[in-house]
């Protein structure tokens, strides 16, 4: 059950995301995207979604002063006791509403401190019966790198690489082995291929470094002459995963289906789909997995 429905004209819809996604950022679940099922009815679904949740805000402007629907869910939320109202321009609210008052949301372009902002978290965290402009839930810590994982992040303390621009090849490298195992967020095209050229360095490094010191034939020899092979190829695994997820997250894609490619790799299939999409350009601006790693 969302916490918060939203109500607004088409028109208004980017200004509608922009408040869903500053109160989901708040820990705030909210129900705004009102395209409505196959084969269900307005009232059997946008009436029902309406009626569970808590708060009701309502985005006036001149284009939704105007939509019956958006004042029908207005009239539902206000006889509900449940209407918090936001202006979005000059226009003034319907008759009938401009009792209840409203926040000015005409100038605000997101900031979690603007005066008009904080004052309609304010009446929404009263709704809801949270102190006044609470912080998110702290997000749970992804678990800690194996210990021979932390032995190599503290071998690389000091080095080019630690020290490293985050927008340079060993910033970018940094970066994949401080999210290990955290695939949250978006990696942009230059980190996911200078992390897969370092992958394939070491890799071959770990091959030299076998047959050097085993005389390990990789056509005949036993996996147990293969050392320095596997032991890269586990420490390797997990942030290579990640930064694919992350790569796909660029692009708007799930970042499970990394998991599917690495299942059909042994087809060749699954290797070649990581590959291409890890030449697709990312996604212009935030999207639903995180702001644009490129920061524009």
């Amino acid at each position: 059950m969302a916490d918060v429905f939203i109500s607004y004209a088409r028109e208004d819809r980017p200004k509608a995301e922009q408040v869903a996604r500053a109160l989901n950022a708040a820990g705030i679940e909210t129900f705004w995207d009102t395209e409505i099922p196959p084969g269900q009815t307005w009232a059997d679904y946008i009436e029902g979604k309406l009626n569970r949740s808590k708060v009701l805000i309502v985005l006036w402007s001149a284009h939704s002063t105007s939509s019956q629907w958006v004042r029908e869910e207005a009239r539902m939320g206000r006889d509900a006791g449940k209407l918090i109202p936001a202006m979005l321009d000059a226009s003034p609210a319907p008759f009938g509403f401009g009792e209840v008052q409203a926040a000015n949301l005409a100038t605000w372009t997101g900031d979690p401190n603007h005066p008009e902002w904080r004052r309609m978290r304010g009446a929404i965290d009263a709704a809801l019966g949270r102190p006044a402009n609470a912080a998110p839930p702290s997000p749970i810590a992804p678990p800690p790198p194996p210990p021979a994982m932390q032995n190599f992040a503290s071998m690389m303390q000091g080095s080019t690489i630690a020290n490293a621009p985050a927008d340079s090849p060993q910033g970018y490298i940094r970066k994949c082995f401080q999210h290990y195992v955290d695939g949250k967020g978006r990696a942009r095209r230059s980190e996911f291929w200078w992390f897969s050229l370092f992958q394939l360095v070491v890799g071959i490094l770990a091959i030299m470094l076998d047959i050097s010191t085993f005389g390990t034939n990789y056509t005949t020899s036993l996996p147990n002459s293969m050392i320095f092979t596997g032991i890269t190829s586990l420490a390797m695994i997990c942030p290579a995963v990640s930064v694919a997820s992350r790569r796909f997250h660029d692009v708007g894609l799930n970042g499970w289906l990394v998991a599917v490619g690495y299942v059909l790799s042994f087809l060749y299939v699954g290797a070649l789909f990581i590959l291409v999409v890890g030449f697709i350009p990312g996604q212009p601006g935030e999207n639903k997995y995180g702001p644009n790693p490129k920061g524009v």
